[in-house]
């Protein structure tokens, strides 16, 4: 056989005659592998004629199959043409177990069309119902029982929306998909909710993320602390009236260096709040090259930062407010506990490993808030639909998981039945779909979310990684402005004659010849007051007193006295001397 792989394309069966299985012809206990080709030899069989498809695939077999209990899908009627549920304590009535009842419902009707379509490949679907002992092993879940009967060989087939889990790939074989169950999140109906003022109120912040206007708030306080480092406080504090330092003990004002701060936080976040930098500050104080640097970088912020969430608000503002988690994720964000059935427990850990995972029952204990369930084995169910508008549930449309949907059957008619599955779909408009469309539930009220005029998707918000550019920009803004402004003050004679000494060149002189005349009028006191304040402004500054700044108030105070004091004095000359002149006249 390996040589005829190896080195022919002749085609190989393997022989059916004998072997150690039981459904060999001549079954042996000791194995004999034996192959043949139907051309060696010059053999008269047509090969092409093998290889044309049959539609003989299952040889007309009868199954002996099971049936899910869930109206309208597969259901009995009693004699009184009501449906018949297994009982409160978990097993079958005995009226379900009567085989001579037949099973209803749009599975059964599919499983006849795929009959009919067969042409007598599969003969016939004998139905029974599972066993005591099956639904003892699994109480939790009914489907998963019925798939333990075909494990245990008691039949063949499971008709019904058997999930295809992992757990149940181990007691037995599923056929071809024939639909994909999306489980999606089942919340309480968000009209049913207290008022929704503080969401509606919320919308403002729903733009950036809370991260992001972390970053925001953080980048006003540096850009506030900085600005005050590198703008002249001396000139600030002449404008509040108010000294740097302590009159009593010469030690800095931390008072007033507060207030100076807070109404820095208070401009930057009103510049913010307003999209714009006020030029008129930058130039009144003298601005320096390092406060323009640092302003520039964050007007940059500013306008990508306004630009981005006045444009990503209006979404927030003209959607419906819903006032509770819509999505699987938000669920999962909120720590929330959501009730899922038992048999998809293990693929939901997979795919939401952080999420608080606990069984359907618990909704109504108040265990948990949200719920994860299957449409397509929920959605034609009416008692629990009914469920659904008593406890004011919705549907939403956030997938939490999808999962396919097929007939748990014995090995040896998978492939056979999954063909007419597939033949159906594809060549013969024959499938599950079809076959519900006669089978729609009546309900008293609506368990549609989307039906509502609710807004179940969430608006993209801004996060820091979308900002990520305009934050860099204001950074590197920020370290050259404290580059600048650090090299000024190591080389200050670099700097003379620029900036803030220029700006505060004018005032200076003014107030140096102030104190020339204040100094002829008190040469005692005045020329020694102003020798050691010239010598500490020269010490301080690093330059001469043609650019002298007056940063004590103390000595503002002073020289304000002195000139008061000449005024006075110059009038009462005045008045002497025209008092002086009446009398000569």
């Amino acid at each position: 056989m390996e040589s005829c792989k190896t080195n022919s394309f002749e085609r190989v069966y393997r022989s059916i005659y004998f072997g150690e299985s039981p459904e060999m012809f001549f079954p042996s206990d000791v194995p004999v592998d034996l192959f043949y080709s139907y051309t060696t030899c010059n053999s008269t069989a047509l090969d092409g004629e093998m290889d044309k498809p049959t539609h003989s695939v299952l040889g007309g077999v009868n199954i002996i199959s099971l049936s899910t209990d869930i109206p309208p899908m597969a259901y009995k009627r009693d004699d009184a043409g009501e449906i018949i549920r297994y009982s409160n304590s978990g097993l079958w009535m005995n009226e379900y177990k009567n085989d001579s009842i037949p099973f209803e419902g749009f599975y059964i009707d599919y499983v006849k069309e795929l009959m009919k379509l067969s042409n007598g490949d599969i003969a016939t679907v004998n139905y029974t119902h599972p066993s005591n002992n099956a639904k003892s092993m699994h109480p939790e879940s009914s489907g998963t029982a019925v798939i333990q009967d075909i494990a245990d060989g008691l039949v063949d087939m499971a008709v019904g929306p058997f999930w295809i889990t992992g757990e149940r790939l181990r007691l037995a074989a599923f056929t071809l998909p024939i639909v994909y169950d999306k489980t999606v999140l089942v919340i309480p109906n968000p009209k049913s909710t207290p008022s929704a003022l503080t969401a509606s109120a919320s919308k403002v912040f729903h733009p950036f993320k809370p991260g992001l206007i972390a970053v925001s708030c953080l980048i006003i306080l540096i850009a506030a602390l900085l600005s005050l480092w590198l703008v002249n406080r001396e000139k600030l504090a002449a404008a509040y009236g108010r000294s740097l330092r302590d009159l009593n003990t010469g030690k800095r004002n931390i008072g007033f260096y507060g207030r100076l701060a807070l109404d820095s936080v208070l401009q930057k976040s009103m510049f913010f709040f307003g999209a714009a930098v006020e030029q008129n500050e930058l130039q009144d104080t003298g601005a320096p090259l390092s406060l323009n640097i640092l302003m520039c970088g964050y007007s940059f912020f500013i306008l990508i930062a306004v630009s981005a969430y006045v444009a990503n608000l209006a979404a927030f503002l003209t959607s419906e407010t819903i006032s509770t988690v819509s999505t699987m994720q938000g669920a999962v964000d909120a720590g929330m506990k959501i009730c899922a059935h038992p048999a998809l427990k293990e693929e939901l850990v997979i795919k939401w490993p952080l999420a608080k995972i606990s069984v359907l029952d618990d909704y109504e204990a108040k265990t948990c808030q949200v719920m994860a369930i299957g449409r397509e084995d929920t959605e034609f169910d009416e008692t629990l639909l009914e469920r659904f508008c008593r406890l004011e549930l919705v549907y939403t449309d956030s997938l939490v998981l999808e999962t396919p949907i097929a007939f748990a059957i014995n090995p040896k008619f998978a492939s056979g039945f999954s063909y007419w599955i597939q033949h159906g779909q594809k060549f013969e408009q024959v499938s599950i779909e079809q076959s519900k469309k006669k089978y729609q539930p009546s309900l008293s009220c609506n368990v549609e979310l989307k039906d509502q005029g609710q807004d179940t998707e969430d608006h993209p918000q801004i996060t820091v990684l979308n900002m990520i550019f305009p934050i860099t920009v204001f950074v590197f803004c920020a370290i050259i402005a404290v580059i600048v402004h650090s090299s000024k003050r190591l080389h200050p004679k670099q700097f003379r004659g620029r900036s803030l000494y220029n700006a505060g060149h004018s005032s200076g002189v003014a107030l140096q010849q102030v104190k020339m005349n204040a100094g002829k009028s008190d040469n005692d006191s005045g020329e020694d007051d102003w020798k050691e304040n010239e010598a500490i402004d020269t010490e301080k500054n690093g330059h001469s007193g043609s650019t002298l700044f007056i940063a004590d108030r103390c000595e503002i105070d002073n020289i304000a006295r002195r000139v008061q004091q000449i005024v006075v004095e110059e009038l009462e000359n005045c008045d002497k001397s025209t008092e002086k002149r009446r009398t000569v006249g």
